[in-house]
C-alpha cells in the first residue's frame, strides 16, 4: 500500500474522531489510524512523517558516508580497520548508495568480510542520518528533592589524629539537630539526629546522596557538632 503522507497534525484529529466514536483509548486509536494509512504503528507514523517534515523545512548538512567512516577509525572492530583502510587509500570515492561502494570494494579483491562489514557501515550511517533529522526529545525537568540542610556536604579533614575512645567527651544533641559523623578520620559526613538513646544517637545520612536516608546509630561520643571534631572522635571499631 502506497503511503500518502499528511501533516502530523492531520492524524493526530483523526485519532480524537476516532477515539470519541469509538470510545477507545488515545494512543489505540492513533494506531488505528496509523495502520489505516499505511504505517506500521503510530510510533512509525511519528517518525516517517516528521522526519520528513524536518527534513523539508530545515536544511543540514548531510553528512557524507565517507566523512562519517572516517570518524570510526579509533574503534577496535571490523568498523575501525574499515575506516582505516579508507583513510589510507587515496583513491577511496564518494557515492551516494550502499551499492557503489560495494562495487569499488569488490573491484579491488575485497573478501566476503570487508563486504559484510560494509554493509553493516552502511546501515549505522544510514541510522545516524535519521537520528540527526528527528526532533529531539525534550527530557522531562526532574525537580530536585528539597532537603533541609541541603547545602551541606561531605567534608573531608586534613591532618587529623584521633583520639582515644577513653579520652573523649559527649556532645549533646536533640531529635532534628545536625551533626556530623566520620568512619575514617578523613571525611565527615553530615547526618541529622532522629533519636537519642541512653548509649547512641540514631541518624540519618544526608550525603553523599547515594546513602542518603540511610539510618544508623552510633555510639554518643562518636556524633560531633563539627566535621573537624567528627573526625577527631571517628567511629572505632
Amino acid at each position: 500500500m502506497k503511503i500518502q503522507k499528511y501533516n502530523i497534525n492531520y492524524y493526530k484529529l483523526q485519532g480524537k474522531k476516532l477515539k470519541r466514536e469509538l470510545g477507545i483509548p488515545h494512543i489505540e486509536a492513533l494506531n488505528e489510524v496509523a495502520k489505516k494509512h499505511g504505517f506500521a504503528n503510530w510510533t512509525d507514523c511519528q517518525r516517517q512523517v516528521l522526519v520528513g517534515s524536518e527534513t523539508a523545512k530545515t536544511e543540514f548538512p548531510k553528512l557524507s558516508f565517507t566523512i562519517w567512516l572516517k570518524k570510526q577509525k579509533n574503534r577496535d572492530s571490523p568498523l575501525g580497520d574499515l575506516s582505516r583502510e579508507m583513510n589510507n587509500d587515496k583513491n577511496w570515492p564518494s557515492h551516494n548508495d550502499h551499492q557503489s561502494y560495494e562495487d569499488y570494494l569488490y573491484s579491488h579483491g575485497a573478501g566476503w568480510q570487508a563486504i559484510d562489514t560494509l554493509k553493516k557501515a552502511w546501515k549505522s550511517y544510514q541510522n545516524n542520518l535519521k537520528r540527526q533529522f528527528l526532533p529531539k526529545k525534550a527530557k522531562p525537568a526532574v525537580k530536585k528533592q528539597s532537603v533541609q540542610g541541603d547545602s551541606r556536604r561531605v567534608v573531608i579533614v586534613k591532618n587529623i589524629i584521633p583520639i582515644h575512645f577513653n579520652k573523649r567527651t559527649v556532645e549533646k544533641f536533640q531529635v532534628g539537630d545536625k551533626a556530623w559523623i566520620s568512619w575514617d578520620a578523613r571525611k565527615a559526613i553530615p547526618v541529622t539526629i532522629t533519636e537519642i538513646g541512653e548509649q547512641n544517637y540514631s541518624f540519618v545520612i544526608e550525603r553523599p546522596l547515594k546513602k542518603a536516608g540511610n539510618k544508623h546509630h552510633l555510639f554518643l561520643d562518636e556524633v560531633r557538632s563539627t566535621p573537624e571534631l567528627a573526625c577527631i572522635n571517628c567511629v572505632t571499631s
